[in-house]
C-alpha cells in the first residue's frame, strides 16, 4: 500500500484539513496500459485483487478485468481505517469531497484518462461523482448497484443507522446487523434459513448469522470510520451545485454503463432504470444491464457469473465475437427464388465461421398481407377458396413433401368459421395472422435441413409471454426470458434455433401478436434475452439511408449510427426501425446491423453505442396521416383544454404524433394516423359539445391528404436554411414543431408537396448539388446561344459550384418540349427534337408537369422580345418560378403593371433578374442598384446604350459604304433585331433609359421620352421584309448628315437620362449626334457600349462602364450570369 499526501483540503462545507489518500495497484505499471479505477463499497477497501481481495472473483490474471492487460488502480476512502488514518469531522464530508480527492490522487498520480471507473454501491456513488466533476476522465463510467443520488429511501436507512452509531452500546456491531436487513431482501432469508434453528445456540440460524456479521464487522471496522461511510453514503448527489452537472454528463463522450440488481432493496432498480431513460434521452452511449438475484443489493458481491458476462463487452472486446448472432430474416428475403436461396447461403457461411447463430423469421413474403384480405373475405360472406389455393401453392413452392398440411388444415377451420358467423374478433386475427411466422419458420427449418444444416423450430407462443391485448401486445420480458434461456440451453450442440417473429401467446397460451414491427421487437427480445453479440436485421435494402431512396435518388446509406439517433429516426417514421425494437438493445448494448439479403458485400448500417458526428442523419416520412386543428378564441388561456383532448383521443385509442399550439389565438394543431381521422373527430366534438353551444370552440375540422417529414439532427439553428428552400419553392409546410432536445424538426405539409420538399431539403442539408429546373422561352440567337452554353458547361459549374442546372422546358411561340431529366441529355439535338417531339404550347400544361414531376428551384428565361409573354409573368411567378428575361417589354410597361410584377415577385419570395436589358453582359444595372442603395444621389446617366446602333454608326463614320448596306452586315452579325426598326427607331434605346429611371424608384412612362426615330415616316408604315426591300432610301439621308461631321467627329446615338433625378420623375432623350473622336463616347469601337454615370460624389468625374454591348453570345452570358446569380441568392 502507497500513500499520498493531499494538504490543506478543502470540503464542500468549507472544513479544511490534511488528507493521507493511499492506494494500491495491481497488474501492469500505471504508464503501460489501460488504466481502470475500482472504488470500494461501504465496508471495503482498497485490496479489490489477489487471495484475500474482495473482488478477486473479478479482477486478476486472465479474469474479466485482467491484471495481465490493465493496469488496476484502488483508492482507500480516506478516514475508512485500512490505512490507520481516520477522520473525525465525518459530517463536514460528503461524497463529491471523496471524488474530489480520488481526482487529485489520479492527478498526483500522472494519470490524465481512466480507461474505466468500476464502483459497487458507495464506489458506484463516487464514481458518479467523478464523472460529474470531470467528465472526460473516464472512456467508460461503470456503477454498479448504485446511483447518481441518495434516494429518500436510503437517506431514511441511513438515519436509522447513525441513531444506532451515535446511541447504541455496540454502535458498529447493531448498525450492521440492522444494514444486513437493507442488503438482502426477504426471499434470500428465506432461501437460505427457512426458519431453520442452531440448536446448540437455541435460535434461529437468521439470528445467528447477523450477530455473526456484526460481530465480524465490529472486529475490523472502527466506529468513526462507520461514521463517516454512512455520511458519504446519504450525501451522494451530483446535482447538489445545481443541475448543470447532470446536463455535462449527458452530452460527454463517457460510456455509462449502468448495472442494478433487480432485487435491490438500498439502490431499486426501478431508479437505475429512470437513470438510465434520463440519460438515453440524449446519450447515446449509455446501457443498462440488470442481475437477477434475489439477494439483494448484495448480489454485486455474490453473482459474480452475472456480472461477468454484463462487463465482458467492456473489458473483453473479443468475447463479443464468440457471442451468439441473431439473425432476422423479413417476407421479402424469405420470398420464393433468389430471396430463400440467399438465407440458406448466409445461414452457411455463418455455420462454416463456426459462428453461433440464433434465427427470428417474419413471414415469408406478403402472407400476412393475404392472410388478412382471406379474413375479409371469410366475413364479408364472400368465397375465399381461391385466394386460400393460391395462399397454399405459393406457401408450399420450395416444399417437396407435405410438411405444412395440419397448419393448412387448422387455418382452414379457423376461416369456415368466421365465414359462418361473418365476423371475427382480434383474438381470431391473432391466431389467423400467426400462421405466417408459423408456415415460414417451418419452411426454413425444412429447407436448412435439406442442406444438411441441422435446424429446430422453436415457436414463441410457447417461450414469450404477453397480456392478453390482442393485436399489440405487451411482453412481460422476466417470464419470456427464462422460457427462451431454457429452449435455447436445451438444444442441442451446432443445432440452428428457428424463431418465430412477432407472435407470443398469453399465460393461458392464447395466441398473441406484438404490434406493428412485431418481428424486429421479437428479434431484439430474443437477442436480449440470449445476451447475444449482435442482432442482424436481413432485409430488401442496403440499411438506412438519408432519405428514402425511393423518393430522393441522391439519398445516402448510413455507415453508423447512435442508439438514440436510431430511436428518434424510428419515432419519426424510419420504416425499417421501430423505437420499442431499439430498446432491448440499447439495454444490453448490442449493437443492430441492417443488412440487405441479396447483397452479401453490403456491410449495412451499424447501430451500437458509439456516439457518431454530430448533425442531420436522415430525412424520415410518416405519409399516411391527418391533421386536425381545433380553433377558438374562446379556449386562451382556459385549464385544462389539453388534458381533455389528450384523455378524449386516449379513450378512443389514438395515437397523437405531433401537437403544435398557438398563443394568441388559440388553436391546436394534431396530427394523427389517417384511418384514425374520423373516429379523432367525432370524439373531439363530443367531448367540447358544451364548448360549441358556449362559442368557445369555433371549429373542429381535418386536413386530409398531409405527410409528416422529421429533420432528425437538425438544430433550430440552422433549420432556417432548409426551411427557406421550401419556401423559394412555394412549400408552405402547415405546422411545424421541435423536439425538447432541440435536435429534430417536424413539418407537416401537403402529400403533393412530399416528394419536392424531400428532394429540396435533402439537398440543402446533405450540401448536394442544388437542383435547377430551367424553362427557356424563346431559342433563336439569343436563346440558342444559352441552350449551348448551359449544357456545355453545367458539368463544370455542378463540379466546381455544386450546381446542376438542367433545362426541363423549350419553347418557341408555337411548340414546347418537355423532359424532367433535361433536354439536351435525353437528346443531343434539341433544335431537331423540339421540332419533331413538341407540342403545342400550354402554360398550364407546363405548371402541372413542373409539378407532377416534383421540379424544384423552377426559373423561367425570356429571351424573346414578345409584349404578349410578358403578361404571363406574374402566372409564371405564383406557380414558383423565378425570372430572368433579355426582354425589355416588362420593365418599360405602364408603371402600375410594373408595380403589379414586383408585388407578385415579392409576395411569393421570387426573384426577377434583367441585367441584360440594358448593356448586354455588361453590369450596368447592378452598379446603378448599389449606388441607389448606399444612398449615393445619381444625377445624369449618358452614353452610348445600344450595342447595335453603336457597330452601324462606328462602321459608317469610318467607313465608305451605304447606310443601308451597315445596317444589313449588322443584321446578318446578330446585333440588331429581325426588324431593325427597332434599334433605329431609337425605342430600344428608349426603352433602356426607363428601365434605368425605374431602378432609380423614378416612375416615368415610356411615352414621356423625347426619342428620337430614325426612319422617316413612309418606312415606319412597311412590314419587316418591305422595309428591308426598301432600306437604300435611308441612304442619302445619312450620307448627308455624314457629310457635315468635321474631320475630328463621328455619329453616335446618345441616351440620356437627366434632369432633377431626386424628384418624381426624371428626363429621357435619345437622339443622334455628333462627338469628338477622342472623346469617351466617340473613342467606342466595335458593338461596344459605354455608360457614363455622374454622381454628386463624383462630380464632373463619371463612373465610366464600356464594353460588348451586342451580340448574341454576349447577351446569351449575361442571361446565364443572372440564372446563376438567383441560384446562388436562392
Amino acid at each position: 500500500m502507497k500513500k499520498l499526501a493531499i494538504k490543506a483540503f478543502t470540503t464542500q462545507s468549507d472544513h479544511t484539513q490534511d488528507i493521507s489518500l493511499s492506494y494500491e495497484q495491481f497488474g501492469l505499471p500505471l504508464n503501460q496500459a489501460p488504466v481502470v479505477l475500482v472504488n470500494h463499497a461501504l465496508t471495503g477497501n482498497s485490496n479489490v485483487a489477489g487471495e484475500n481481495g474482495w473482488w478477486s472473483a473479478l479482477i486478476g490474471p486472465e479474469k474479466c478485468i485482467d491484471t495481465n492487460r490493465y493496469a488496476v488502480l484502488a483508492f482507500n476512502i480516506p478516514g475508512n481505517g485500512y490505512d490507520g488514518f481516520v477522520i473525525d469531522a465525518y459530517k463536514q464530508f460528503v461524497a463529491k469531497d471523496m471524488a474530489q480527492l480520488f481526482l487529485l490522487g489520479l492527478e498526483a498520480l500522472g494519470v490524465s484518462k481512466l480507461y474505466a471507473i468500476i464502483g459497487g454501491s458507495l464506489g458506484g456513488g463516487i464514481a458518479w461523482e467523478m464523472a460529474a466533476l470531470n467528465p472526460a476522465i473516464t472512456s467508460h463510467l461503470i456503477p454498479v448497484a448504485s446511483d447518481w443520488k441518495s434516494t429518500d429511501w436510503l437517506i431514511a436507512n441511513c438515519q436509522i443507522q447513525e441513531q444506532f452509531l451515535l446511541n447504541s452500546k455496540q454502535p458498529v456491531h447493531d448498525a450492521r446487523m440492522h444494514a444486513m436487513l437493507c442488503y438482502r431482501t426477504p426471499e434470500s432469508f428465506n432461501q437460505r434459513f427457512n426458519r431453520s434453528t442452531n440448536e446448540a445456540l437455541q435460535v434461529f440460524n437468521v439470528e445467528s448469522w447477523l450477530t455473526h456479521h456484526g460481530e465480524k464487522l465490529q472486529s475490523r471496522f472502527q466506529l468513526s470510520a462507520y461514521k463517516l461511510v454512512n455520511q458519504l453514503l446519504r450525501s451522494i448527489d451530483i446535482t447538489k451545485n445545481g443541475p448543470e452537472a447532470f446536463r455535462k454528463l449527458q452530452e460527454s463522450d463517457t460510456h455509462i454503463h449502468i448495472i442494478g440488481v433487480d432485487s435491490d432493496l438500498f439502490f431499486t432498480a426501478s431508479e437505475n432504470k429512470e437513470t438510465f431513460k434520463q440519460l438515453a434521452q440524449s446519450q447515446s452511449n449509455v446501457t443498462y444491464g440488470e442481475i437477477t438475484s434475489v439477494h439483494g443489493h448484495d448480489a454485486f458481491l455474490l453473482e459474480f457469473e452475472q456480472l461477468e458476462v454484463l462487463l465482458a463487452g467492456i473489458f473483453k472486446p473479443q468475447a463479443a465475437a464468440a457471442k451468439v448472432q441473431v439473425l432476422k430474416f423479413g417476407g421479402t428475403s424469405l420470398a420464393n427464388g433468389e430471396g430463400l436461396s440467399k438465407v440458406i447461403e448466409i445461414v452457411g457461411a455463418k455455420k462454416a465461421a463456426q459462428q453461433p447463430i440464433a434465427l427470428v423469421v417474419s413471414a415469408r413474403d406478403n402472407a400476412t398481407d393475404q392472410l388478412e384480405r382471406l379474413l375479409a373475405l371469410a366475413s364479408q360472406g364472400q368465397d375465399y377458396h381461391p385466394a386460400l389455393d393460391f395462399f397454399k401453392a405459393q406457401q408450399t413452392t420450395p416444399l417437396k413433401e407435405p410438411i405444412l398440411a395440419h397448419d393448412f388444415e387448422q387455418l382452414s377451420q379457423i376461416l369456415a368459421g368466421v365465414a359462418l358467423i361473418k365476423d371475427y374478433s382480434e383474438k381470431t386475427k391473432d391466431q389467423v395472422l400467426s400462421f405466417g411466422e408459423l408456415i415460414a419458420a417451418k419452411t426454413l427449418v425444412y429447407l436448412l435441413s435439406q442442406q444438411g444444416l441441422g435446424a429446430q423450430l422453436l415457436d414463441t407462443r410457447a417461450l414469450i409471454k404477453t397480456n392478453s391485448d390482442f393485436g399489440n401486445a405487451s411482453v412481460k420480458e422476466a417470464l419470456s426470458k427464462k422460457a427462451v434461456l431454457s429452449a435455447y440451453e436445451a438444444l442441442e450442440p451446432q443445432i440452428i434455433p428457428v424463431f418465430t417473429g412477432f407472435i407470443a401467446a398469453n399465460e393461458k397460451g392464447e395466441t398473441t401478436t406484438l404490434g406493428r414491427n412485431g418481428s424486429n421487437y421479437s428479434a431484439a427480445l430474443i437477442a436480449s434475452f440470449l445476451d447475444a453479440g449482435e442482432l442482424q436485421n436481413f432485409t430488401h435494402v442496403d440499411g438506412i439511408y438519408t432519405a428514402d431512396p425511393n423518393l430522393v435518388p441522391e439519398a445516402e446509406k448510413i455507415a453508423a449510427l447512435s442508439y438514440s439517433e436510431a430511436n428518434e429516426l424510428a419515432n419519426f417514421g424510419a420504416t425499417i426501425l421501430h423505437a420499442k425494437t431499439i430498446i432491448p438493445l440499447i439495454e444490453k448494448n448490442i449493437p443492430l446491423r441492417i443488412l440487405n439479403t441479396f447483397k452479401a458485400d453490403n456491410e449495412g448500417t451499424l447501430i451500437s453505442a458509439t456516439p457518431t458526428e454530430a448533425g442531420i442523419k436522415s430525412l424520415s416520412v410518416i405519409a399516411d396521416v391527418t391533421l386536425i386543428n381545433i380553433e377558438g378564441r374562446g379556449l386562451l388561456g382556459k385549464a385544462g383544454v389539453d388534458a381533455r383532448i389528450f384523455k378524449t383521443l386516449g379513450n378512443a385509442h389514438i395515437s397523437v404524433s405531433i401537437i403544435s399550439q398557438g398563443s394568441s389565438e388559440r388553436g391546436i394543431g394534431l396530427v394523427v394516423a389517417a384511418k384514425d381521422a374520423t373516429e379523432a373527430i367525432i370524439s373531439l366534438e363530443r367531448e367540447f359539445e358544451q364548448d360549441f353551444y358556449a362559442q368557445d370552440v369555433n371549429r373542429i375540422y381535418a386536413v386530409d391528404q398531409v405527410s409528416v417529414i422529421s429533420i432528425v439532427g437538425q438544430d433550430l439553428s440552422s433549420f432556417h436554411k432548409p426551411y427557406n428552400a421550401l419556401i423559394k419553392n412555394q412549400i408552405v409546410p402547415l405546422l411545424f414543431n421541435n423536439t425538447v432536445t432541440g435536435k429534430n424538426v417536424s413539418l407537416v405539409l401537403l402529400k403533393k408537396d412530399l416528394n419536392k420538399a424531400l428532394n429540396v431539403m435533402h439537398a440543402q442539408i446533405f450540401g448536394q448539388p442544388k437542383k435547377v429546373n430551367i424553362a427557356v422561352v424563346g431559342v433563336g440567337q439569343v436563346g440558342g446561344a444559352l441552350i449551348d452554353q448551359i449544357l456545355k458547361t453545367a458539368p463544370q459549374i455542378e463540379a466546381r459550384k455544386g450546381i446542376k442546372l438542367q433545362v426541363f422546358a423549350l419553347l418557341n411561340s408555337k411548340k414546347m418540349l418537355l423532359n424532367a431529366q433535361g433536354i439536351g441529355t435525353a437528346s443531343k439535338d434539341w433544335r431537331s427534337a423540339l421540332t419533331t417531339l413538341g407540342e403545342a404550347v400550354h402554360f398550364e400544361k407546363l405548371f402541372s408537369y413542373a409539378q407532377e414531376q416534383h421540379l424544384e428551384n423552377l426559373i423561367l428565361v425570356d429571351n424573346t422580345a414578345s409584349t404578349p409573354f410578358v403578361q404571363h409573368y406574374e402566372h409564371f411567378v405564383r406557380n414558383g418560378f423565378d425570372l430572368v428575361s433579355s426582354n425589355k417589354i416588362a420593365n418599360t410597361l405602364p408603371f402600375n403593371q410594373y408595380k403589379s410584377l414586383r408585388e407578385t415577385l415579392g409576395e411569393h419570395q421570387k426573384q426577377y433578374l434583367y441585367e441584360t436589358n440594358v448593356g448586354a453582359g455588361l453590369p450596368l444595372i447592378d452598379t446603378i442598384k448599389l449606388l441607389h442603395l448606399s444612398g449615393e444621389n445619381i444625377t445624369q446617366i449618358k452614353g452610348v446604350f445600344s450595342g447595335s446602333l453603336s457597330y452601324i454608326f462606328n462602321t459608317f463614320s469610318t467607313a465608305e459604304i451605304p447606310f443601308s448596306q451597315v445596317v444589313k452586315e449588322a443584321l446578318h452579325n446578330g446585333y440588331t433585331e429581325p426588324d431593325p426598326r427597332e434599334d433605329l427607331s431609337g425605342n430600344d434605346v428608349g426603352r433602356k433609359l426607363l428601365i434605368l429611371a425605374r431602378e432609380l424608384d423614378l416612375k416615368n412612362e415610356f411615352s414621356e421620352g423625347v426619342i428620337e426615330n430614325l426612319i422617316p415616316g413612309e418606312l415606319q408604315a412597311l412590314d419587316a421584309p418591305g422595309f428591308l426591300a426598301q432600306m437604300s432610301k435611308l441612304d442619302p439621308i445619312f450620307a448627308e448628315i455624314k457629310a457635315g461631321l468635321a474631320p475630328d467627329e463621328v455619329l453616335r446615338y446618345v441616351g440620356i437620362l437627366g434632369g432633377d433625378l431626386q424628384k418624381e420623375k426624371g428626363q429621357l432623350s435619345a437622339g443622334l449626334c455628333k462627338v469628338p473622336k477622342q472623346s469617351p463616347l466617340g473613342q467606342v469601337k466595335g458593338a461596344d457600349s459605354i455608360i457614363e454615370i455622374y454622381t454628386e460624389s463624383y462630380g464632373d468625374q463619371p463612373i465610366v462602364i464600356q464594353g460588348a454591348g451586342a451580340g448574341a453570345t454576349v447577351t446569351a452570358r449575361g442571361v446565364f450570369g443572372d440564372i446563376l446569380r438567383i441560384v446562388e441568392k436562392n
